[in-house]
């Protein structure tokens, strides 16, 4: 289940309750897990370049109130390299310092085309406690500071001419700091189940598109809640995951 505003500043909050099947490998050269691919372009003791993917759900503008008569907003993926450094690390606790760089693509399965950049450098925290071979916990915590190019901002926030009306000004955003994000995670892995939840909360209170006529709330909550069967496993078994 997770719940999330139609996009960062909206009021219309959605909620979706969907199955995903999904794969967790763990390889010499690459991994699997529920949140991505991973497969290092470089990597040692400290540094490491890899690829980052986000996304966003399409929009429709019928359904918003603010968009009401503008085109709906298709569905978005940011796809690009991400350079991590680790600040800290133990058996228990891992800090690292992370600079992703995605490109973003939308499409409404008809045409394809670009919306500019986006760039969220921040900080990442992850606790983790092994209990037995399958009953563990994780804490992970996060803030990163977003920027964004203009392309992208009025995307989401500009208003052209011909949807500009007295109640809904003509209005066009410049390229520069986007907000806050702010992310809370917990997860508990038991015999072949695993409960998760998480929180992320984007603050746009200082965004350079902040005086957008589409924008009503200065502080957007997303947050969810997991439950996974692990139904089918291999018997080669990664150590520390048996």
């Amino acid at each position: 289940m997770i719940s999330y505003p139609d996009y960062p500043g909206s009021k219309e909050q959605n909620t979706l309750i969907l199955p995903i099947p999904y794969i967790v490998y763990r390889g010499k050269d690459f991994s699997i897990n529920n949140n991505e691919v991973i497969k290092p372009f470089f990597k040692n003791n400290h540094f490491e370049l890899d690829l980052t993917a986000s996304g966003n759900i399409p929009v429709s503008s019928k359904e918003n109130a603010k968009r009401l008569g503008m085109n709906d907003l298709d569905g978005s993926i940011g796809l690009g390299p991400v350079l991590k450094y680790t600040l800290f690390n133990n058996e228990a606790n891992s800090v690292k310092f992370e600079l992703p760089l995605e490109a973003v693509i939308a499409s409404d399965f008809k045409t394809i085309h670009t919306e500019g950049w986006i760039s969220s450098p921040g900080v990442s925290y992850s606790y983790k406690k092994t209990y037995s071979s399958k009953d563990r916990i994780e804490l992970t915590a996060g803030v990163s500071a977003q920027y964004a190019s203009s392309e992208y901002h009025n995307y989401l926030y500009g208003v052209p001419l011909q949807y500009a009306s007295n109640e809904r000004p003509f209005y066009q955003s410049t390229e520069g700091f986007s907000g806050v994000n702010y992310t809370v995670g917990l997860s508990y892995h038991f015999d072949n189940f695993w409960l998760g939840a998480f929180w992320h909360g984007f603050d746009l209170s200082q965004a350079v598109y902040k005086d957008s006529p589409l924008i009503d709330n200065q502080f957007s909550h997303t947050y969810g809640l997991t439950i996974t069967w692990n139904f089918l496993q291999s018997k080669d078994r990664v150590y520390g995951y048996e």
